[in-house]
């Protein structure tokens, strides 16, 4: 095939997807109790990405700065309680060059938060009304370790993440 005639990517969903890591995944569906949930906003689509809706941003494409909010509520559980992750209302906080995942401790009507995971993003492509960013690579903060209780270390690779907002 000609790769001038190949179709691009298909366009993620608008919001940010994310699969968090495939094998997390794995691991809770295949508890006896396990237990995935998506509420608030929050879907499950193809490929078992968790899908956040769009609520707002002030990113400013000139400076590759500023902020994207989600909405969603993603519940992980298993071990009869004794396991839950949670990930409420997600945004993405842009600086030069790099950016910082962090959800909602569900204290302060969403302006508390913690940073989960670090990302390295390219520039968005715009395309179709859209900016779309495209398998960001993400690893997982300090408080992110915490948040999967020491499962994974800081700084540990976890699965890419897609965004699309309407421009």
């Amino acid at each position: 095939m000609n790769p001038a005639s190949a179709s691009p990517d298909p366009l993620p969903p608008l919001g940010l997807s994310w699969g968090i890591k495939r094998s997390f995944i794995d691991y809770i569906t295949g508890l006896p109790d396990g237990s995935v949930s998506a509420a608030g906003g929050a879907t499950v689509a193809e490929h078992s990405l968790f899908c956040f809706s769009p609520e707002s941003s002030d990113y400013d494409l000139a400076r590759g700065t500023g902020v994207l909010r989600f909405r969603g509520d993603v519940r992980l559980a298993g071990h009869h309680g004794m396991l839950l992750v949670r990930l409420l209302d997600p945004w993405i906080t842009f600086t030069s060059g790099s950016g910082v995942l962090s959800i909602s401790t569900g204290d302060g009507g969403g302006q508390d938060r913690t940073a989960v995971a670090f990302l390295s993003p390219s520039q968005p492509r715009a395309t179709d009304g859209s900016l779309v960013w495209d398998h960001v690579d993400v690893v997982i903060s300090p408080e992110g370790s915490e948040l999967f209780d020491g499962q994974y270390a800081a700084g540990q690779p976890m699965d890419p993440l897609f965004i699309r907002v309407a421009v």
